[in-house]
């Protein structure tokens, strides 16, 4: 679902940005986010978002947002 076609670097980067943040407790994750630019914040979030889609076409027998 990707909103462009990233090398496999840039894949690996999401895939970990989506671990370290899903892995924080709320306060933790939104005290990092809160040390950001509203761009970085919104590079960041975006980059989970695209691991997060990443890691459930990997694990799941539907693809991210297919019912």
């Amino acid at each position: 679902m990707g909103r462009n076609k990233k090398t496999e670097g840039e894949q690996i980067g999401d895939r970990v940005v989506h671990t370290l943040l899903s892995g924080m407790k709320a306060k933790d994750r939104s005290a990092v986010l809160g040390e950001l630019t509203p761009a970085e914040r919104q590079e960041v979030l975006e980059s989970e978002l695209d691991g997060r889609i990443a890691q459930w076409n990997q694990t799941q027998e539907t693809k991210w947002g297919e019912s």
